[in-house]
């Protein structure tokens, strides 16, 4: 049953001191990013860009928040993590993070994909998400590269192959890192979570999947992350051939039945990729009999799962009941 919730927004602001600002990026809390005006005051740096928000309704709009992390170090310190090469290339090696699971018993695992518009980030996202389930919920996190746009021959089939082969490599070592190779789900953010939504409706056995961000349609009118990308995304997907573009665009790849949970994170005021992608993910999972929970916040920029959003906490938390219940 699909929930659309429309959070309360909370009052509570923390200002940083102007010396730790200098070092990163200025927000507010909801990850909307911030510039100083150079007499004590801020501007909002793109608000042009917020097609779905009244900014002159948006309470502290202007307030900058002190960016913390998402959970206290004692919640995951302890977790024993170990990288590996699962898959090699002429030009290069692929890589994953395995942060083992807190248990006496084999555990489920979650693989972690990054985000960067397919063409940038690593396997050091998500490192306190994969660790924070690991220590807290028994549930092993695997982190992982994969082939980016630009990088020799890298397409977006490439690239589904590196995270098949990846479950592939984890389920082959299952006994040696202490996993359940049959319960599994995926979790991404923005780019990451298109792959992880395409992996977890195209991977057989996958539980459940959570998505921060994503898009889910590129054949859809809001699909400007994808169309309006630079040259080498462009290509990484054919040249945003029609045809190319419906095959790895996840809510045409919904299956018939044993469809994967699914939790979607995503604010109405995400610059990059239009909230109501997930908004049309859901209702598609719905229709087809899925189990689908959708989390709308008002405002939320689209990094609002992070340090740099009030609701980096909240969602992580969230996250990992949701695997904790769906992974057995």
């Amino acid at each position: 049953m699909k929930k659309i919730i429309l959070a309360l927004l909370l009052a509570t602001v923390v200002l940083g001191t102007a010396n730790a600002q200098s070092k990163q990026k200025i927000s507010n809390r909801y990850s909307m990013e911030l510039e100083e005006n150079g007499d004590g005051t801020y501007s909002l740096k793109y608000p042009n860009d917020y097609k779905y928000v009244n900014l002159d309704e948006v309470p502290e709009l202007l307030t900058v928040y002190e960016h913390k992390p998402i959970a206290s170090s004692k919640h995951y310190k302890q977790c024993v993590s170990e990288e590996y090469v699962y898959k090699s290339y002429p030009e290069y090696d692929l890589k994953l993070i395995v942060d083992r699971g807190v248990s006496d018993q084999p555990t489920p695992f979650v693989v972690w994909i990054h985000g960067g518009g397919w063409s940038a980030g690593n396997n050091n996202a998500f490192r306190i998400s994969s660790q924070y389930l690991a220590v807290q919920k028994g549930i092993a996190g695997v982190r992982i590269a994969y082939s980016l746009a630009g990088q020799p021959n890298a397409k977006i089939d490439v690239t589904m192959e590196d995270i098949k082969d990846a479950v592939r490599w984890v389920q082959k070592h299952a006994k040696e890192l202490n996993i359940n190779p049959k319960s599994f789900g995926f979790c991404g953010q923005s780019a990451g979570a298109h792959l992880s939504a395409a992996a977890a409706m195209t991977i057989k056995g996958t539980k459940a999947m959570v998505g921060y961000a994503g898009p889910y349609d590129f054949l859809s009118e809001n699909a400007g992350v994808v169309t309006k990308s630079n040259k080498k995304r462009k290509q990484y997907f054919y040249n945003l051939d029609p045809d190319v573009l419906w095959e790895y665009s996840p809510i045409y790849m919904i299956p018939k039945k044993n469809i994967p949970a699914t939790l979607l994170f995503h604010g109405t005021g995400d610059r990059l990729v239009d909230y109501t992608q997930s908004v049309e993910y859901a209702e598609a999972i719905e229709k087809k009999g899925g189990e689908v929970e959708l989390v709308v916040y008002p405002y939320y920029d689209h990094n609002l799962h992070s340090k740099r959003s009030d609701k980096g906490g909240e969602i992580l938390r969230r996250t990992a009941e949701f695997f904790a219940e769906h992974l057995k």
